[in-house]
């Protein structure tokens, strides 16, 4: 059950990328020789020619130097371009393992955002090892791996903005090149040796520097400069030596060293900032570049490359970090200091920067982490058979979930099962042999029910849905440190449940072999005493159990629990499953059989 169109189109797209990257690996060779003859070419003539006095000598020497010179640019071109081709090949990869289970090896699992409170998150594989994150994450900036993880953990669902998150996610889910050029920015700064701290950016861009550049400041670097002029003219005119000038220049030299401490203050963040922010603009600009039909991704163009949009701000910021790394050139920085109080002049710049722009460099990053979050639910539209879901919030008493087809998303696409149901609230027990399917089934309902709250497509035809706040209990363990026994930590988790319900909402709870942790006797009596507790109006509640006595349970009301059952059958005495779920309780076990199996 995949995409295969969009497949074909990932595998051809790698091989473009490939054949882009040979030729300029080729390129790359081409002009590190080229530089080599031209250098010494042009350093030999010259020098012969200024030795032997041979004019035509020493201008061709100078024609090597001045070609050598170009290509000192061409090369940085080149590597430029491969580092760009190698990450959008690198993306492209990344796509294609999604496919098969390739993507199980992506490092980026979301495992360090689980906490222990976060049940739902670890029982449906939404976050951590071998995850839902883990196979969808596009992320590479902090604000958009915070932004996935949000809504990877169902927090703050706004059931209003559903209708327009989806057009935004389906949009993005037919725009590959988009996807891959925007990933492969964010790889090229997260990759970036010195991190950009996103936090430290907006403290100290958003700050008004005035009092960390005093008055006295602004004084000093417009009457430096014209002193110097003014004393570099009279020299001109004759009207003193070049003593005067000279002494001027050294002085403000000196003025610009001792109040380094003063211009450090403002400049230093520049610095920091020039590392991340060419990475942030090359985002912005092929967000810029592209056109979007629907109104949140629109939005978020505007936000971007509009009136009050980052992308002016990281283009004037650009800009600063390259005049900023003058300073890097001692000789330079030294004489432009002597000459005009280089720094002041910049931090003068830095200030009505900060003016200008320095309002809105926060929402840049919410709008760069809020498209990379969208990516992140597209990719399952790239890389998947899906369909549409629909989430009704004005059902509150009688809850339901139909599905047509539904399929789990982290499952092999050739090997996935999918199934169909229609459920009305109340109970449902699922029984079915060890093996057979009945926690996969679970955890499909609610994984898919979860991408829907997502605004993402689900895996399946079709999903219709009351909006129920998920519960579940399925992944359940001891506490050795707090003595709390996995049966107990179970009790903790229905418990949970049940104050919930008291607060009339909808919810849905699914529980996996409930109460395991105990013998049979207590179990039946808990199990069932548990499940009428989980029943009424807004409460759906789906349970998997190998106790066909609790297929009997009744509700409050007095209304019957739903049953369906997985099953196994027998090929050449061979056990075997389909998957495939079914009405009514089971009839079968197969525990003997697996015992047997396995050698005993």
């Amino acid at each position: 059950m995949i995409n295969v169109n969009m497949k074909e189109n990932f595998l051809k797209r790698n091989e473009e990328l490939k054949e882009e990257l040979r030729i300029l690996q080729k390129k790359y060779s081409t002009i590190s020789t080229l530089r080599i003859i031209s250098f010494l070419s042009g350093a030999g003539l010259f020098i012969v020619g200024v030795a032997d006095a041979l004019p035509v000598a020493g201008i061709f020497g100078v024609i090597f130097l001045l070609f050598f010179a170009y290509l000192i640019k061409v090369h940085s071109d080149v590597v430029n371009k491969t580092e760009v081709t190698e990450s959008m090949l690198s993306v492209v990869d990344a796509y294609i393992n999604r496919y098969d289970d390739g993507w199980r090896n992506f490092s980026n699992t979301g495992k360090e955002y689980l906490t222990s409170s976060d049940t739902v998150s670890s029982d449906l594989d939404l976050l951590g090892d071998n995850s839902l994150f883990q196979l969808l994450c596009v992320a590479h900036t902090q604000k958009g791996v915070e932004r996935l993880v949000e809504k990877m953990k169902l927090e703050n669902i706004d059931i209003a903005d559903i209708p327009r998150r989806k057009e935004a996610i389906e949009e993005l889910s037919d725009m590959s090149e988009f996807a891959i050029e925007y990933e492969a920015a964010g790889i090229r700064l997260a990759n970036r040796k010195k991190k950009f701290k996103v936090e430290e950016f907006v403290k100290n861009f958003q700050t008004d520097c005035t009092a960390e550049f005093p008055t006295w400041a602004n004084v000093a670097r417009v009457l430096c400069p014209i002193t110097f002029l003014v004393t570099l003219v009279l020299w001109i005119v004759g009207v003193c030596n070049y003593g005067v000038p000279l002494v001027t220049f050294l002085v403000i030299l000196s003025f610009s060293w001792l109040t380094k401490t003063i211009t450090d203050r403002i400049l230093l963040p520049i610095n920091s900032a020039g590392y991340g922010a060419e990475d942030y603009l090359a985002m912005m600009e092929i967000i810029q570049s592209n056109e979007f039909n629907s109104s949140l991704l629109a939005d978020i163009k505007e936000g971007v490359c509009g009136k009050n949009g980052g992308i002016k701000a990281f283009r004037k910021l650009s800009q600063l970090s390259q005049a900023y790394n003058i300073s890097f050139n001692p000789l330079i920085h030294q004489v432009l200091s002597g000459v005009c109080l280089w720094d002041y002049q910049l931090c003068a710049v830095v200030e009505k920067w900060k003016k200008r722009y320095g309002k809105y460099v926060a929402n840049s990053f919410e709008y760069i982490g809020e498209m990379e979050e969208l990516l992140s639910l597209s990719v399952l539209g790239m890389t998947r058979k899906v369909g549409d879901a629909h989430i009704d919030e004005q059902e509150k008493e009688q809850v339901k979930l139909s599905c047509e087809n539904l399929y789990h998303p982290l499952i092999l696409p050739e090997t996935v099962v999918a199934n169909s149901v229609n459920l009305n609230g109340g109970i449902t027990i699922i029984t079915g042999s060890n093996m057979s399917g009945k926690t996969t089934f679970l955890r499909t309902l609610a994984v898919n029910l979860a991408l829907a709250y997502m605004g993402a497509p689900i895996c399946g035809d079709s999903l219709n849905a009351s909006y129920m706040k998920i519960f579940t209990s399925m992944r359940v363990t001891d506490d050795v440190a707090n003595g709390i026994s996995t049966f107990y930590a179970e009790i903790l988790r229905i418990k949970s449940m049940a104050e919930y319900k008291k607060e009339n909402k909808p919810m849905i709870c699914l529980i996996d072999e409930i109460f395991k942790g105990t013998n049979s006797e207590d179990r039946i009596v808990g199990a069932t005493e548990a499940i009428k507790k989980l029943t009424g109006k807004g409460v759906m509640t789906l349970v998997s159990t190998h106790d066909f006595e609790l297929c009997n349970i009744t509700d409050e009301y007095g209304n019957e629990a739903t049953n369906y059952h997985f099953e196994e059958y027998y090929e050449n005495d061979e056990l075997k499953f389909d998957y495939k779920i079914k009405d009514g309780r089971c009839t079968t076990t197969n525990a003997m059989a697996l015992l047997k199996m396995a050698g005993f």
